[in-house]
């Protein structure tokens, strides 16, 4: 496992040397989906043993189940956001809207990202989990700010800054984290997430209480729980379309993960209180999610706060507690991760043709660019929970764990804010598709922006039509490393 880590590192080091020294536009935009590409096989390579039972740990890397299907949803939705970059940036650069040069630096920063929010899920150690995700929040704050412009670097400092205190109050968790296990781990391995796991019943309960207070709200900062969510809508639309795709599909990913280890310790010290501040926090996000998307104006705005709204209902899933809600979030995780990026890739588009993200100028998107109209009219679907996607499945299966956990006042809560979160995707989505445009539209139509698409359309279809039983298995095996089950 060691020597395929370290081929991984050196991928990403020499793809990020070879694209800030490259001049030639074509050659770095093909080189980039080849580096995404041999990162995903080397993701499958590591991560299929896993999750067809193996766990992987020498000490220093450990790769579980869990860890497994975030990596493999990083690496996928990276390679799909490489290659629509070929399209999206390159029409940047011929418009005069970024320079030759900076596409260099726009791929080795993508690529960076990505390596490091894999590399993340592949720590034994939380501190270095915790590293991982203060990295992302670095490389990306470049990428939010890329286009140099007043609204970009104002939304790259709030990112940075914002993202930056959470990650510093979850330190302070960490901290308390480290005072619990005195006594009962060795002090070398006090924040190893196994060892964490075989003690937790030793730790100090009151110690994990507070930590677990600062740590959710610490990283629950840079997965966009409300009210920590503001920067949130500012970096998704100011970022460029396949970063916000990025942004919301697997970086928000990256901080639940950092959640959820310690949340699988503090239920066996403190079951149930952990499950509570979340269910609080998910409905919370659910809530401002659905307000906002009524009253949004900016089309990729709107599709950030949908981000909010899904990371809520991962948290809702948390907060319930059962094996069936948390399989429901696990599934609802993957849905969003896979879908999300439909809707910004398509949104982009549609920016870079109409000049503009206000919904209420764009207008005949289905007669000047049907390929896009129809993905967007996928897409939107897919994201409200539509059958037969597979937000659908994670959405479906979260009502019946929070009825067979008989807590029906979380169902009812739910049902009424998803249905306003439907009904204002659509009317706001919709109107777009339909009328005329207005003015002769160029719809820079190439496979390189509609592969991508094609490609997770398929792939939120197929995760909501079947559900094989190794992929049960894959799913079951990563709900016991959760809730403990698997020790």
């Amino acid at each position: 496992m060691t020597i395929s880590l370290l081929v991984l590192l050196l991928a990403m080091a020499a793809s990020a040397v070879l694209c800030i020294g490259m001049r030639n536009s074509k050659w770095i935009a093909a080189v980039m989906p080849a580096c995404c590409a041999i990162l995903l096989v080397l993701a499958v390579n590591l991560c299929v043993p896993v999750l067809n039972g193996e766990t992987l740990d020498d000490g220093v890397f450990y790769i579980d189940s869990v860890s497994a299907i975030f990596m493999l949803l990083v690496a996928l939705v990276g390679l799909m956001a490489s290659i629509y970059s070929r399209a999206y940036i390159g029409l940047e650069a011929e418009e005069g809207k970024i320079r030759a040069k900076d596409m260099g630096q726009y791929y080795s920063l993508l690529i960076v990202f990505i390596s490091v929010m894999m590399l993340t899920f592949t720590a034994r150690s939380m501190a270095i989990v915790w590293l991982g995700i203060g990295a992302t929040t670095l490389v990306s704050t470049f990428l939010v700010g890329f286009y140099s412009n007043e609204e970009s670097t104002e939304a790259a400092w709030k990112y940075i800054i914002l993202c930056s205190v959470g990650i510093t109050i979850a330190l302070a968790g960490y901290t308390l984290v480290y005072a619990s296990t005195v006594g009962a781990i060795d002090q070398d391995l006090s924040l190893d997430w196994p060892a964490l796991m075989a003690a937790a019943d030793q730790l100090d309960p009151t110690l994990m209480k507070m930590a677990m207070v600062l740590i959710i709200v610490g990283f629950g900062t840079k997965v966009g729980l409300a009210p920590m969510h503001t920067w949130l809508p500012d970096a998704h639309s100011q970022a460029p379309s396949p970063i916000s795709g990025l942004l919301s599909a697997v970086l928000l990913n990256c901080a639940m993960y950092g959640i959820l280890r310690f949340y699988s310790v503090s239920e066996i010290v403190n079951p149930g209180f952990a499950s509570a501040i979340l269910l609080v926090f998910g409905l919370l996000s659910l809530a401002a999610a659905a307000f906002f998307i009524v009253s949004s104006r900016d089309l990729k705005r709107m599709l950030a706060y949908s981000s909010i709204e899904n990371m809520g209902l991962i948290a809702i899933g948390l907060g319930i507690g059962s094996p069936i809600a948390i399989g429901a979030a696990i599934v609802q995780m993957a849905a969003h991760s896979v879908t999300k990026p439909i809707l910004f890739f398509s949104a982009g588009n549609i920016v870079q043709s109409y000049g503009t993200r206000d919904m209420n100028s764009i207008r005949g998107v289905s007669k000047s660019m049907p390929f896009t109209s129809a993905a967007l009219a996928i897409g939107t679907l897919a994201i409200v929970g539509a059958p037969p996607f597979a937000v659908f499945v994670g959405e479906l299966s979260l009502m019946y764990a929070s009825i067979d956990a008989g807590v029906l006042w979380v169902t009812v809560a739910c049902v009424i804010l998803l249905a306003i979160v439907a009904a204002g995707m659509a009317l706001h989505i919709f109107p777009m598709l339909s009328g005329d445009p207005g003015k002769e539209i160029d719809a820079h139509a190439s496979p390189s922006r509609h592969v991508p698409i094609a490609v997770l359309i398929a792939c939120t279809l197929l995760l909501g039509l079947f559900m094989p039983d190794q992929v049960q298995g894959w799913l079951e095996s990563a709900v016991d490393i959760i809730t403990g089950a698997s020790l």
